[in-house]
């Protein structure tokens, strides 16, 4: 567990790396018109798991509310 949030389970490490694998080569199940079920399974699974209602938001990287942002140069 890193920063309080639950390690995933195994099934989405693996459609993470099924993704990581179809943006570098087709797999023998793609279909010509590069759409394939295994890649979409996976996205599935990862959807699942970022939507799921225990999730934590994602940390924002902009400025925080009370934070001033700099003007820009004219």
């Amino acid at each position: 567990m890193l920063d309080g949030r639950p390690e995933p389970p195994f099934r989405v490490l693996m459609a993470g790396y099924v993704v990581d694998f179809h943006h570098r080569n087709a797999c023998p199940r793609c279909q010509p018109d590069g759409s394939c079920r295994r890649l979409t399974a996976a996205a599935e699974t990862l959807r699942a798991w970022r939507d799921r209602p225990d999730h934590p938001p994602p940390h924002h990287t902009g400025p925080d509310a009370g934070e001033q942002q700099r003007p820009a140069a004219p």
